[in-house]
């Protein structure tokens, strides 16, 4: 029996029943079947006949389907098989009596055979065909083509690492039945799994790694996608890039062997350069060192010229002694700028200079040596004013060395010329000098490090060798080209001229202000005058103030000792962790200190000292031969209050050391008096370290107004507000106010009665209650000892002055 079952008012499902009525109701077994499982060729049934043979015929919207029950099998007969009309009507059809199907569609009545067979095989053959390269169809021949024969007859394609990239088409030649073919794929190497049959045909696979792989097509049929049609395989192997084949590989294991060889290299030399850095350095150490007992001759000397009465012979081997001291002094300084042309000569610090000025200053600075010599020295320019941007230190050691040399080599009664020129788009200064020039097949070496030309050395005239490299180094930095032309025994001629476009300083630094006040301080010091330290003794009595010198060297430290002694009560250390030890117990005023010292530095040191609340009011002046501006920065950044180079004038440290005992009871004074307000304005105490003072004196005051009222207010009480210890703190304060904390308490409370007093709004009893005194009469005592007026009448001396300042007013 046939049950016609519909599941929704759109698709008609239908169920087969293969056994009677009674098996139905009694077993329910049913089979189900739809596009999804079979061949049906849709699931929209319109008409059902059935012969007497049992054979179904079923006519849908898309062909004529029949079912075959003892087989289980669906056969289609659609347009593409040769039916002539597809669209049949639902409900319409009919079996005659001769068991012929008439069925109803759009194009009329059909008639069809009871003995018509529907087509049950179909022939078809799959090729593969329109192979693709990056979206470019390739044919056999084309240039860097991978086929031999074409696609189809490919069995092995073979593909470069960078034809990764590929599609082809496969196609199945069916006549019988076109629209049944579906296609399904997989890559083997790749992805193992099928794809999902479709009607697609176009295979593409991108950016495939090298290696083999095997392609597999599948033709399946649409009816029953368990039946397959056809199959066929196609082996592709991408090969591996050319870095990553042996010879590659080979290539690899050498480079890394080399570098390898290279690195084991390098930290050979590496380590030559450390024993090579050693020496250089014990070299500028060396220097350094120099410039110690270089200041022990230099200031004695200078001191008995200014001091003691000489004779004109006297005078002139005086003078003679200091020329070649400062001729000493030259040379460490070449040595310190070597050191400072290999660590410092990357970074400019440029401003804008008037360059006229600029190298006036340089050639005042030689004229007295060039006096000396008897040789013409002379300056010249061919413009009156110009504003140029460089690097003023690394500008100076350039000139200075070319000039220096020009009037080292040139003998007595020589010329000399400096020549300063413009151009539109350039600068330039020409030293010309009668010197013993320098050799022709020597002149390219001139610019290496420590060479000196032949001629040179035969003159037996000192020098290094490193002063030329540097002005080398410092050149190019700034840009700029050096040129050199010299005849034997005539004299040489050197022109450096830079580019007056600022753009080549795009990745140098602005100099500071404060950077170009140092460079001013440190450089072409003049000789003081008497009247420097005679001023500067009468600013404040000395009165016999306690200064430590810390210094390493033996005879500077004696001679620094021996000459403040005279003035000052002096104690001496060797280095910076001594003297941490001895200044709690010794409580100096004022700190003088070298800086290269064993065991603790000096700026160590005066780092320390402006760190420690208990002695940050101790002013420090730094003695070095580091005559940089980083150095001098790095030592006024860490607070150190007066920064002097080696070899110094002792009068000028005499003068700063009586400038800062002078500040320091200025700052003192204000401190006792209570005038904070003023302090930010005052610019005597600029070098007095006083931040971390101020705050301390800003939070005992702070804390003694909090609590003016409370008579307990005592100074156990105050220490412990402010967190330090009754020692500790009375030091402090008496250092920086130079009174005791309970007279400071006293004078606080006192200030804050003046102001009451002013305001005329309280009694006398009522403002000593208010400033915490307990007792009134104890109030006026203290006051009038203070102020040598009794509380009431420095009021009413108040409102009188108050009121005669009304009426002129009015």
């Amino acid at each position: 029996r046939l049950l016609i079952y519909k599941e929704n008012s759109t698709n008609c499902y239908f169920s087969i029943y293969l056994f009677g009525w009674e098996t139905l109701v009694n077993k329910k077994l049913f089979t189900h079947y739809h596009t999804e499982n079979c061949a049906l060729i849709s699931n929209n049934i319109y008409t059902i006949l059935s012969d007497a043979d049992k054979d179904i015929i079923m006519s849908t919207e898309s062909g004529l389907t029949s079912f075959y029950p003892n087989e289980k099998k669906f056969y289609n007969w659609t347009k593409d098989m040769g039916l002539m009309t597809t669209h049949f009507n639902a409900l319409s059809g009919t079996l005659r009596k001769n068991n012929k199907f008439i069925l109803g569609s759009s194009d009329g009545a059909v008639e069809f055979d009871k003995d018509m067979k529907l087509p049950r095989s179909y022939s078809s053959k799959m090729i593969f065909s329109d192979f693709k390269l990056f979206y470019q169809t390739i044919y056999p021949g084309d240039e860097d083509s991978p086929l031999k024969a074409s696609i189809n007859d490919t069995k092995v394609l073979k593909l470069k690492y960078n034809q990764n990239r590929f599609s082809l088409q496969v196609s199945s030649i069916n006549y019988d039945y076109p629209s049944n073919i579906l296609y399904s794929w997989r890559l083997e190497g790749f992805y193992d799994k099928w794809s999902k049959p479709g009607t697609e045909n176009t295979i593409r696979y991108t950016n495939l790694a090298p290696g083999k792989y095997t392609l597999r097509v599948r033709a399946i049929s649409n009816e029953d996608k368990r039946i397959m049609l056809e199959e066929r395989s196609m082996d592709i192997i991408i090969a591996q890039p050319f870095w990553l084949t042996f010879w590659a590989m080979l290539v690899y294991t050498a480079i890394l062997c080399l570098i390898a060889i290279v690195l084991l290299r390098i930290l050979i030399l590496r380590k030559q350069r450390k024993v090579s850095d050693e020496k250089i350095h014990f070299f500028i150490n060396t220097a350094h060192d120099i410039r110690t007992p270089l200041t022990l001759i230099k200031a004695p000397l200078e001191e008995l010229r200014e001091k003691e009465e000489l004779s004109k012979e006297g005078i002139s081997n005086m003078n003679t002694a200091l020329r070649n001291v400062n001729a000493l002094l030259r040379l460490t300084t070449n040595l310190i700028n070597f050191e400072r042309a290999d660590v410092y000569s990357s970074e400019l610090y440029i401003s804008e200079h008037e360059l006229n000025t600029f190298m006036n200053e340089i050639f005042n600075a030689f004229q007295q040596y060039a006096n000396i010599k008897h040789i013409n020295f002379t300056y010249e320019s061919n413009f009156r004013y110009m504003n140029v941007w460089f690097d003023k230190e690394k500008m100076e050691s350039i000139f200075k060395n070319i000039i220096s040399n020009a009037l080292k080599y040139t003998p007595e009664n020589g010329n000399v010329q400096v020549f300063v020129s413009e151009t539109s788009d350039s600068w330039s200064v020409e030293v010309r000098d009668t010197g013993i020039g320098i050799p022709a097949n020597e002149q390219k070496k001139l610019f290496k490090l420590h060479f000196r030309g032949s001629n040179a050395i035969n003159s037996k005239v000192t020098g290094s060798g490193i002063g030329l490299m540097l002005v080398w180094k410092l050149v190019r930095l700034h840009k700029g080209k050096i040129n050199l032309s010299s005849i034997e025994n005539q004299g040489s001629v050197i022109k450096i001229t830079f580019p007056k476009d600022s753009k080549r300083f795009r990745k140098a630094h602005l100099a500071t202000p404060s950077k170009q006040r140092i460079e001013n301080t440190i450089d072409n010091v003049p000789p003081p005058s008497p009247e420097i330290y005679e001023n500067a003794q009468k600013k404040e009595n000395i009165n016999h103030r306690r200064i430590l010198i810390v210094e390493d060297n033996d005879e500077l430290r004696n001679y620094l000792s021996q000459t403040l002694s005279e003035e000052y009560f002096v104690q001496v250390c060797s280095n910076g962790k001594e003297a941490l030890t001895i200044i709690p117990e010794y409580k100096p005023e004022l700190v003088i200190s070298d800086i290269m010292m064993p065991e603790m530095r000096g700026d160590e040191l005066c780092q320390a000292i402006k760190n420690n609340i208990e002695t940050s009011h101790i002013p420090v002046i730094l003695l070095t031969a580091l005559n940089n501006e980083k150095d001098i920065l790095s030592g006024l950044q860490i607070g150190a209050d007066e920064y002097v180079v080696k070899p110094f004038n002792i009068g000028i440290l005499k003068a700063n050391v009586a400038n800062l005992l002078a500040n320091r009871a200025l700052l003192r004074s204000k401190f006792a008096n209570l005038d904070l307000n003023d302090e930010e304005n005052d610019e005597d105490c600029i070098n007095c370290s006083q931040d971390i003072d101020w705050k301390f004196i800003a939070n005992v005051k702070k804390n003694v107004e909090d609590n003016i009222d409370n008579p307990a207010l005592t100074v156990d009480v105050l220490c412990s507000l402010m967190g330090m210890s009754r020692t500790s703190f009375y030091n402090k304060l008496r250092a920086l106010t130079d009174q005791a904390p309970g007279d400071y308490i006293r004078l606080i409370r006192l200030k804050r009665a003046v102001q009451l007093l002013k305001e005329d709004t309280h009694s006398i009893t009522e403002i000593a209650e208010m400033t915490g005194f307990s007792d009134a009469k104890y109030f006026r005592e203290v006051f009038k000892k203070h102020y040598n007026v009794s509380p009431s009448q420095y009021g009413k001396e108040k409102k009188a002055v108050s009121k005669e300042g009304g009426e002129k007013k009015e």
